[in-house]
């Protein structure tokens, strides 16, 4: 494959992505991995990718990885260049760890409501019994909870997240003291008609778990959603409802929630094994 000299045209393909209806922030973290790439490199070629994906993967997740080299790629493809290099293979998890217990979430709610941190009990509350992801909870509004669903457009698809009956009971005050078009999760800093970050949210959680002494890597925003699934699962036996639920595209992802967690599978193995 010959090289092609080029310098990153960040405005023209900031254009490309936009047109291709990209959400906003993956057209900022694609700009933002190309800039990272040419900061290395002057030449895009599949070496180059190559060795900048090894150099990646010695201190990124296996998923900000493929998303820098998505990005690189769909650059390359802006330029008319074929850059035919390998995603990073994701190993698939095979049981639920690092998901908060049933205790812990009791105890956190609990502390919640006792500091008066009413805001963030509403925040947790209706992450942990939507089993929505962080990027469709931000966007999720009160005149969503009144009709009782959402209907939420996310990577070219469109799924309704659910409020269950008990949950629209326990935020009903809270739903007074909003307006129609008001975002559910808010921050106790600022309220208003813009969504609240993941990094505040993140931000908010690791603060309860320093405060409360709740594990901080149970302390995230996908781990009520884990935890949502295991309960529905738990409850009904259903993987297909439960998929429906999670928004999953195939029932193969949500088959994890069918397996037990490495504390379980030990238990019942010293328990198993008395010969």
């Amino acid at each position: 494959m010959s090289e092609k000299k080029i310098a990153p045209d960040l405005e023209g393909f900031k254009l490309f992505l936009q047109e291709e209806e990209l959400a906003s922030g993956t057209v900022r973290n694609y700009l933002y991995a190309v800039g990272e790439y040419f900061k290395i490199y002057s030449e895009l070629t599949k070496q180059n990718v190559i060795a900048w994906k090894s150099d990646l993967s010695q201190t990124l997740s296996a998923n900000t990885v493929n998303t820098r080299l998505n990005a690189i790629k769909r650059y390359a493809t802006y330029q008319g260049i074929l850059i035919p290099v390998k995603a990073v293979r994701l190993q698939r998890a095979f049981s639920t760890e690092n998901v908060i217990t049933d205790d812990q979430y009791s105890y956190l709610m609990n502390c919640l409501k006792s500091d008066n941190e009413m805001q963030w009990y509403y925040n947790v509350l209706i992450l942990a019994k939507t089993g929505t992801r962080i990027s469709e909870a931000v966007r999720l509004k009160k005149a969503d909870a009144v009709r009782g669903y959402a209907t939420i457009t996310s990577k070219g698809k469109v799924r309704k997240i659910r409020f269950p009956c008990l949950l629209k009971k326990e935020i009903k005050n809270y739903l007074q003291s909003l307006n129609n078009q008001e975002y559910l999760l808010q921050s106790t800093q600022s309220r208003g008609c813009r969504p609240i970050s993941r990094r505040t949210v993140c931000y908010a959680l690791t603060r309860f778990s320093e405060r409360y002494g709740i594990p901080q890597e149970v302390m995230h925003p996908h781990s009520f959603r884990h935890h949502f699934a295991i309960k529905v699962m738990d409850k009904t036996k259903d993987v297909t409802l439960l998929a429906d639920l999670l928004g999953h595209s195939s029932v193969s992802t949500t088959m994890i929630y069918t397996r037990l967690s490495g504390d379980q599978q030990q238990k019942i193995l010293d328990e198993a094994v008395d010969w």
